[in-house]
């Protein structure tokens, strides 16, 4: 009878810290928007955000994508983890895939992002749906989607999680015989269960995260009064009975029932039934699982578009034209603070000069991001943008490789070799290139005249936008008659180097980066070197 006080007590203590730690996170949950704040905060190693977009991939032949190196240019992991306010795996899976995958025509219900923004009673509610999927790290749900789970049945499971049951019957004919069957059995059991659960737990929780999305896009159709999608998933309404098993073990070891629930799922095998129980839903509702799974992912999805465009300066929704041009006001990048938006009429091949940090470099950057935001998320940092669909390709940010023993220069001869290879293999779809400090890592003879050449080769290319930075202002008097010149100016007030981050039309005619060695505080002896050097340069240039 002390043994059972015991556990009574123990085990009500377990139920009320879980009743603190519940009420704890539903106010967490409850304070997120107005915060502008993400639940998991919590950064994923393993980038199982991948998912989604990887299982695509594998379903297709040809894939045009945002790839690595444009990915890597414009600093999109970065973006991605300012953007990721979802709840849910699958909604930061989608989120990926449509960055990765922009000029794709995806689904934008901007009535439903009004909702969650402007309704506070249905974003609550929503919050706390979404939250309680969460999400499950390893948990390739979506490739589901894609191939069917494996459905093979090992029928000696059905016999073994019986032998507990038969082990206690028997003791009423024979106790030795009871016992030591039930005992046998609970030995075997057990030791099977832990074998399939660490031989299958990546496959184990992909399918049971796939029935809580299940249990949730139900819940957010009942939410939506989504009559339609509720009798569509009317055969999943048992589902909720066997989500009561989906329960982990506790790893701190604090919660008493739970511990003796997962003994009691050991027991009987039950995790095994729990998952071909799911592989049959699955199998036999395909069509109506990637249903569940997408319009659960959506709003997941848009609920983070809601509140990234919350903690913008500002934003628009970008208008479409077919004329191969793109008009922007007041574009600005979402990364920097106290931005300084700029406008802008990409309607001709650019070139822009300026020195180090006048903002060359951030406004390709803001150009290019907004591209794929506005295909990606129906959303531009901008008070207006107006543009033709295309996929984005850039060349900026290259770097020696030293496992590779690839040269700088190297990485950026193959960084724009695959940019002339889609272009040839591409001709319908309009192609945006981007390019900072072209052929940087040679000396300046064959820079100029190699990238004189790959900007003339591309001025020609039908249905392409190029924009390039550069140093050489020799570029833009060699390319006047086809580039339009744009350039950024520092000046220089009471030895204080002034940006104000403005595209002005034409090319630099500043230059103060001699002058910058003074301000710095070099020695005066390098500085009046430099400046005799640069006037001998001069004259015998002329």
């Amino acid at each position: 009878m002390f043994y059972v006080f015991i556990i009574v007590i123990v085990s009500g203590i377990a139920v009320l810290v879980n009743m603190y730690y519940s009420r704890k996170r539903k106010k967490l949950i409850l304070s997120l928007w107005d915060k502008n704040e993400k639940l998991d905060h919590t950064e994923n190693f393993h980038e199982t955000f991948t998912y989604l977009y990887e299982n695509v991939n594998l379903n297709k032949e040809k894939n045009a994508v945002v790839d690595h190196i444009t990915w890597h240019d414009l600093n999109l992991t970065k973006i991605f983890k300012t953007i990721n306010f979802t709840f849910t795996s699958i909604g930061e899976e989608l989120l990926y895939y449509r960055l990765k995958a922009p000029h794709e025509t995806h689904l934008f219900e901007e009535k439903k992002i009004e909702k969650i923004s402007l309704n506070k009673e249905y974003r609550t509610k929503l919050s706390l749906i979404l939250s309680a999927l969460g999400k499950a790290p390893y948990a390739n749900s979506s490739k589901y989607i894609y191939a069917k789970p494996d459905s093979s049945f090992n029928k000696i499971y059905i016999l073994l999680g019986l032998l507990p049951i038969i082990g206690l019957a028997i003791i009423g004919l024979s106790l030795q015989i009871g016992l030591g069957l039930f005992f046998i059995s609970i030995l075997v059991n057990s030791f099977l269960f832990y074998i399939n659960r660490s031989k299958n737990e990546a496959e184990y929780e992909s399918l049971f995260y796939c029935l809580t999305i299940l249990l949730t896009s139900r819940n957010i159709a009942k939410l939506n009064q989504d009559t339609d999608f509720l009798k569509k998933t009317s055969k999943l309404k048992s589902a909720p009975f066997i989500s009561v098993f989906l329960l982990k073990d506790d790893p701190t070891g604090t919660n008493l029932i739970l511990q003796l629930f997962t003994i009691l799922k050991s027991i009987f095998l039950i995790d095994y039934f729990v998952f071909h129980y799911i592989v049959y839903l699955i199998n036999n509702n395909s069509q109506t699982y990637e249903l569940a799974w997408r319009k659960t992912a959506e709003i997941d999805l848009y609920y983070s578009i809601a509140l990234w465009r919350k903690t913008l300066p500002y934003y628009c929704l970008p208008e479409y034209t077919d004329n191969d041009s793109l008009t922007i006001v007041n574009g600005y990048h979402p990364l920097v603070s106290n931005p300084v938006g700029n406008d802008f009429d990409f309607t001709q091949n650019s070139l822009l000069t300026g020195s180090n940090a006048s903002g060359k470099s951030t406004f390709i950057k803001t150009i290019a991001v907004n591209i794929i935001f506005s295909q990606a998320l129906n959303t531009s940092t901008s008070h207006k943008i107006r543009l033709t669909r295309g996929e984005v390709y850039s060349s900026m940010a290259m770097s020696d490789d030293i496992e590779k023993g690839q040269s700088y220069f190297l990485s950026e001869i193959k960084a724009l070799k695959r940019i002339f290879d889609r272009r040839n293999n591409s001709s319908d779809m309009l192609l945006y290139v981007f390019m900072d400090e072209i052929f940087k890592g040679t000396n300046t003879m064959e820079r100029v005249a190699a990238a004189e050449s790959v900007l003339e080769y591309l001025n020609h290319c039908s249905n392409t936008k190029i924009m390039a930075a550069t140093h050489d202002i020799e570029l833009t008097e060699m390319l006047n008659d086809k580039y339009k010149n744009y350039h950024f100016r520092e000046q220089i007030v009471d030895d204080e180097i002034i940006f104000d981050f403005l595209i002005k039309e034409g090319a630099s005619n500043t230059r103060n980066a001699i002058e910058l060695l003074r301000i710095t505080g070099f020695p005066e002896k390098v500085y009046l070197h430099a400046v005799n050097k640069a006037k001998e340069l001069n004259n015998s240039l002329i």
